[in-house]
Parts: structure tokens; sequence; C-alpha cells
């Protein structure tokens, strides 16, 4: 091979390597976009996964947002990159904006339904439940109650949460709510928590057991576990 051969050899090989760093180089500021996009995509399902547990509960509040501009720019990004991918970073800004507006739409409308569900979360006064709890049929409903009452207010912020957490964490207020109908103060006569409250402390005198308490103890089958007791 002549000297001059050899030189053109060598220049050709240097070209080829110059394009192939070149191309690492796009290769490279290409990555970087798609890191720059992964964390919105990746939030954007996981709000919509939680939308989809709130319209299954028809707890939705707003619409989800229609993604139909960011899909658009998608198809422009696509066929750019087809045509001519280092001119792609005007439509790459244009598609991380519409993207952004989606994520923006979808927490929006996450939002709006939390606010109906904490608004709707039950309220149940521990001084009411010590009062209930004094019947022993409704101990073991009370301390449920409570335990559910306490998952709920732990301090966990549902709009952190996963849509399966989510999903137990409705359940929960949903349980605990069902559980609340079951002990409305109108329930529980006065005269009955007084005569429960009077049981812990010793009993009560014969001529306060009325024909109301005694049909109110009847009716939850718990006129059996009352006994008179003669005192000297």
């Amino acid at each position: 091979m002549t000297l001059p051969e050899r030189c053109r050899n060598v220049r050709a090989q240097i070209d080829e390597r110059n394009k192939v760093r070149v191309a690492h180089q796009e290769a490279d500021a290409f990555r970087v976009q798609l890191n720059d996009l992964h964390p919105v995509r990746l939030e954007i399902a996981s709000e919509l996964a939680k939308l989809m547990v709130f319209k299954k509960r028809s707890m939705l509040v707003n619409k989800p947002p229609a993604p139909t501009t960011a899909r658009n720019v998608l198809n422009e990004c696509k066929g750019g990159l087809e045509n001519n991918p280092n001119e792609i970073g005007k439509d790459f800004g244009s598609l991380k904006r519409s993207l952004n507006k989606v994520r923006n739409d979808v927490i929006k409308a996450r939002d709006k339904a939390l606010e109906a569900v904490s608004r709707a979360l039950p309220n149940i006064e521990e001084s009411y439940l010590k009062q209930v709890e004094m019947i022993p049929a409704y101990k073991a409903r009370v301390e449920q109650i409570r335990l559910e009452r306490d998952r709920l207010q732990q301090g966990t912020n549902p709009s952190v949460m996963s849509a399966q957490q989510l999903e137990h964490f409705l359940d929960t207020r949903d349980s605990l709510r069902q559980r609340e109908e079951g002990l409305k103060p109108e329930e529980f006569p006065k005269e009955v928590l007084e005569f429960f409250s009077a049981a812990r402390r010793g009993g009560i005198p014969l001529e306060k057991f009325s024909s109301s308490l005694k049909e109110w103890l009847s009716k939850r089958d718990q006129l059996k576990n009352v006994r008179v007791t003669i005192l000297n």
C-alpha cells in the first residue's frame, strides 16, 4: 500500500470514528431527555391509577384531563426523530410542557376528590365511645371502631399514597362509617347509658329499672345479662 493510500485509509477511519463519537454524544443527549420525561410519565400513571380508584367508587369530582394535545405533540416528536433527529430539541420542549400540563391537571382532579374524602371522614368522639363500650354487647364493636379510627388518623397523607394504599384507606373509611351508623346517639337513650354506667359502680335501685329500659335491653337480647341483687 502506497503512502497516499495509507493516508486516505487512516483519514477514512478517523472520519468514521468521528461519526461514531457524534452519534454517541447525540445518544447521550437523547438519553438525558428521556430521563427528564420518565419521572413525569411515572407520576401521571400513578395519579391516574388513583383517579380510577375514585371513579370506581363514584367519588371523582373533576373529569380526568384529556391528553389529546400531549398525544399530538408526541406523534410530532416521533416524526421529527425519523426525519431529522438532530433538530428534536424544540419538539422535545413542547412535549415536556404538554406532559407537565397533563400531570398538573391530573393532580388537580385528585386533590378535588381528596377534599371530598376529607369532608366525609367519620368523626366519633372518644368520650361517647367510652360510654357505649360499657354496654357488653357493644364492647367489641367499639374496639374495632377505635382501631379503624386510629388507622385513619395516623397522619398518613392520602395524596402521597399509592393507588393500592388509597383503596385500602377508603375501605377503612367506609367500614368505619358503617360501624358509626350503628352507634348513633339516638340508639342509646340517656337512661340506658346511665344504667350501664351505674352497673359499673355497683348497680341501680330497682325502681329506676323502667319499662322502657327493659324494652331496650330485651330488643337487643341484653335482658338475659341483667341480675337482681338483694342487699342487706
